[in-house]
């Protein structure tokens, strides 16, 4: 199974890593409404966009390690 197919079943079949996907989904548009909006940034939306980032970047790592446990056969769907 490619890990697209197990993104796709778990998108279908696992709750958390649903909910984990979409907000990383939300805060991805957030980025690009952002960044499409201005060049420049004032100090506040600098620390909203690192935070941004911060956060897609934990529930990445949470999506990948739920992945990894579906490969290593220790999560079924």
């Amino acid at each position: 199974m490619t890990e697209q197919e197990i993104v796709e079943r778990l998108m279908e079949n696992h709750e958390e890593f649903k909910k984990l996907k979409m907000e990383h989904a939300q805060l991805e548009s957030r980025l690009e409404e952002l960044y499409s909006s201005k060049r420049f940034f004032t100090p506040e939306e600098e620390i909203e966009i690192k935070g941004i980032k911060r956060r897609k970047l934990q529930l990445k790592d949470k999506m990948n390690a739920i992945i990894s446990k579906v490969k290593k056969g220790e999560l079924t769907f």
